[in-house]
């Protein structure tokens, strides 16, 4: 049906659950990039720790 997923080895609905997975995580480091904008002290290494996290998920994922 789509052929990005198996280019990537994993099914149709695999690739939907990492897909939405780092929309929830880009979505909540949205919201805590916002608050630490006006509260410094709050969410002080989320950013950095969100693309760290992120690059080791795509590293880790499928046949890359």
């Amino acid at each position: 049906m789509f052929k990005h997923p198996s280019d990537v080895c994993m099914s149709y609905f695999e690739h939907c659950r990492f897909s939405l997975s780092l929309s929830f995580q880009f979505a909540y480091a949205s919201f805590a990039a916002l608050v630490h904008a006006f509260y410094p002290d709050v969410y002080v290494t989320h950013s950095t720790d969100t693309i760290h996290s992120i690059k080791k998920q795509m590293k880790d994922v499928g046949c890359r």
